[in-house]
Formats: structure tokens, C-alpha cells, sequence
């Protein structure tokens, strides 16, 4: 009987102890897949606004170089969406297209006339998981004239 006695005293584990071991450790190994898979949709968040904040300074720039009697700087409404396509990598790191709408307003300032402000503001959607929602950058500057 004193062997008996002995094996029950060894130390160890139970296999109930090892179920909540594995299911704590289940636990956190699931919670970090939630936060990589954010993390991924962040970074192409973050990737897309670059994207779109460098084709906004791009159109920027274009209006800021012409002169100031040049008709593409004159007083107009928000003019029509015009699609841009951009090639940009995925999480599989993998090249896709993704197409950036812009559009741009340009008006007088009604502090100086000789001051117009102009707008640039592009759009895009992010192809989330189930959905797609839409995105927006704007940019905005005064434009002196120079003459």
C-alpha cells in the first residue's frame, strides 16, 4: 500500500491544469491575431492617406505654378471627380490598383482680391472586410497674385 501512497504524492500536472493552460494560452494567441490583423488594415489606411496626400500636393502644386490669369486658376465650383489610378502593395505584397478621385474648388477671397483660396480634396475607398468605406483628404491653400 505505501506505493500506492507515493504515486498519488508525485508532482505533476492533471489533465484538467493542462485544459486551462491550453485554453489561456489559446486565448492569448487569439487576441494576438486580432490586433496583426488591425495592424494590417492601419497600415493600409496609413499607406492610402500617403498616397492620397501626395497626389493632392501633386494637383496643389500644379495650380500654384500657373499664372494668375491662367484659366485653370480662375473662380469654379467643386469641378467633377477625376480618377487617378495608383499602383500599391497588399498585405500579401502583391501589386493592386487603387484608384484616388479628385476633385478641386477655386474661389475668391473675399478678404483681398487679389488672393484666391483653392481646394483639393481626394476620396477613395478602403476595401475593408464586407465593406467598403469611404476615405477623404483635403488639402487647402491661398494663392497670392504675384504681378
Amino acid at each position: 500500500m505505501p506505493k500506492i501512497a507515493s504515486r498519488c504524492r508525485r508532482g505533476g500536472f492533471t489533465l484538467i491544469e493542462m485544459m486551462f493552460a491550453l485554453v489561456i494560452l489559446a486565448g492569448g494567441l487569439l487576441a494576438m491575431l486580432m490586433v496583426q490583423t488591425q495592424a494590417l488594415k492601419q497600415g493600409r489606411y496609413g499607406r492610402h492617406t500617403s498616397d492620397a496626400m501626395q497626389v493632392a500636393r501633386d494637383q496643389m502644386e500644379f495650380f500654384m505654378r500657373l499664372p494668375w490669369g491662367d484659366a485653370a486658376v480662375q473662380p469654379v465650383g467643386w469641378t467633377a471627380p477625376a480618377p487617378i489610378g495608383l499602383a500599391v502593395q497588399n498585405e500579401s505584397g502583391a501589386q493592386t490598383q487603387q484608384t484616388f478621385n479628385v476633385s478641386w474648388r477655386i474661389s475668391s477671397a473675399g478678404f483681398d482680391p487679389n488672393v484666391r483660396v483653392i481646394e483639393v480634396s481626394v476620396t477613395w475607398t478602403e476595401d475593408d472586410i464586407g465593406a467598403a468605406s469611404p476615405r477623404s483628404y483635403l488639402l487647402a491653400s491661398n494663392k497670392n497674385n504675384e504681378s
